[in-house]
């Protein structure tokens, strides 16, 4: 029973250690290496993509999808993924001379709002993106920049106005045209007074991998940090209790005779005491784990649409792709 016990504690606890690279990402990010080697380069940017939604931290990802596309002779797109990789590794000084050179050979008009955009000054990113569409009403780009924008700031009726604008330009955008088709179904929905359901399945698996994730995701963050803290608090509780009453109890029974009754009811004692406490942390740590399960559930937020889950990626991901409709684009920043 102690040792089922002990393994379930494992089971439950072992995906907070996930702080690396999945090994799906692992596995997606060393096939896109072997196949842009192979100069493969298509082919490469959509496992590169595929490991980048699992895991958004692999600054080496980020700089081989910018090597992908600089072989693609992209260099704007190269520029902006070398740009993503020197923000997870600053320290990487041949990167940093690679788009120092790449920088100062761009002239992109939307530069500046970019740049307010990735700071997430959405405001001052509008008016730029806005000063450069109405200098080129015919730039599919600045209107979809100006969608986005409008999105991140909530009004999503300026946003799909935005995005048709730059449709009715670059009809080619496929991937675009799918993202506006189920936003434009939800404000339907909405307007109509639809009752949309709730995104409950999110919460729900992050949640059972880790109590309190579940309600972050939710926006609850001080309900999720109380709980993710308990679950690790009772967890060690659990464990430590669980060792020191084991050794109290191997050294009870290892005792001789002919002994005084303390030396008996020292370890005995510390034995019984451990085995209560562990028995209240265990049971402790299942209700944390099954509260938040269920917390996570009826906290579940509405669903928007299929464009309002949220990406495992910077949000800055759709300025980089604005104007490209290939299916690997569409993989790495959803639109």
């Amino acid at each position: 029973m102690r040792v089922f016990r002990y393994l379930v504690l494992v089971i439950l606890f072992h995906p907070l250690p996930l702080a690396a690279a999945s090994p799906e990402a692992t596995q997606y990010y060393l096939a896109g290496s072997k196949l842009y080697y192979q100069k493969q380069y298509d082919q490469a940017l959509q496992d590169f993509a595929y490991s980048l939604r699992l895991d958004n931290t692999q600054a080496n990802a980020y700089q081989f999808v910018g090597s992908c596309y600089y072989a693609k002779n992209q260099p704007a797109m190269a520029l902006r993924y070398y740009q993503y990789a020197l923000r997870l590794n600053p320290t990487n000084t041949a990167l940093q001379g690679v788009v120092a050179r790449l920088s100062s050979s761009q002239q992109d008009p939307l530069a500046q709002g970019n740049q307010l955009y990735m700071a997430k000054d959405y405001h001052g990113a509008l008016a730029a993106y806005q000063a450069v569409a109405a200098q080129q009403p015919q730039n599919a780009k600045a209107f979809q920049c100006i969608g986005n924008s409008e999105y991140a700031l909530g009004d999503l009726g300026a946003a799909l106005t935005a995005y048709k604008q730059s449709l009715a330009i670059t009809p080619s955008n496929q991937p675009l045209a799918d993202f506006v088709t189920r936003l434009d179904a939800a404000q339907t929905a909405k307007l109509n007074g639809g009752n949309l359901p709730n995104d409950w399945f999110q919460p729900l698996w992050r949640s059972a991998i880790l109590p309190g994730w579940g309600q972050g995701y939710n926006g609850q963050d001080t309900k999720g940090w109380i709980l993710g803290s308990s679950y690790v608090v009772l967890w060690a509780a659990t464990i430590t209790t669980y060792e020191i009453g084991t050794s109290a109890e191997n050294k009870y029974l290892g005792l001789g005779a002919n002994l005084s009754q303390s030396a008996y009811n020292s370890p005995y004692d510390t034995w019984s005491t451990m085995s209560e406490i562990n028995h209240i942390a265990y049971i402790a740590l299942g209700v944390v784990w099954a509260y938040s399960l269920i917390d996570a559930i009826v906290n579940a937020r509405p669903v928007q649409s299929l464009a309002d889950m949220p990406s495992p990626l910077p949000s800055n991901m759709s300025v980089a792709l604005m104007d490209h409709g290939a299916q690997v684009c569409w993989k790495v920043a959803d639109f």
